[in-house]
């Protein structure tokens, strides 16, 4: 009987997600990711708007969440600093296009991990737009393909 119970729970165990993974993505044009729950913790990291993350858990009082980039990199962030709204980050160092092709002329050029909004979808090809921290640096918007990026959208 101790067998038939020990299997039933090992099989219900594996057949439900210990959890499900949520998105989000900073809503803010800078935060700082923090080494623990508070403005009193020292900063990690800088996040920009449009950052996707996967948020990990909430403190007790949820009004900060422990998150995660697409690099395994984690920290604290305010939970007023996020949004269910898609972003999407440069998985390397890419050229952003006028059109959805590889030949298409190249409008900008950013780094690994460079956060843009989301616009649309053509094919494999994915529309996005950055905000740039200072306004003289010029908007970048065009075409990625979408195996250089990672992130989500609201569809």
């Amino acid at each position: 009987m101790k067998k038939l119970i020990a299997l039933f729970s090992l099989c219900m165990m594996m057949s439900t997600p210990m959890f499900a993974q949520k998105y989000a993505s900073v809503n803010a044009k800078e935060a700082n990711v923090r080494t623990c729950a508070g403005t009193n913790c020292a900063v990690k990291w800088h996040a920009w708007r449009y950052t996707p993350v996967i948020m990990i858990r909430a403190n007790e009082d949820r009004d900060w969440v422990l998150i995660k980039d697409f690099e395994g990199y984690q920290g604290w962030i305010s939970s007023s600093l996020l949004s269910p709204n898609g972003g999407m980050s440069a998985k390397i160092d890419l050229n952003v296009r006028a059109t959805p092709s590889a030949s298409g002329d190249i409008v900008c050029t950013v780094e690994k991990g460079y956060p843009f909004k989301y616009i649309s979808k053509k094919g494999k090809w994915i529309q996005v737009q950055d905000e740039p921290l200072k306004a003289s640096d010029g908007v970048c918007k065009g075409w990625v393909y979408n195996a250089n990026l990672w992130g989500f959208f609201k569809q």
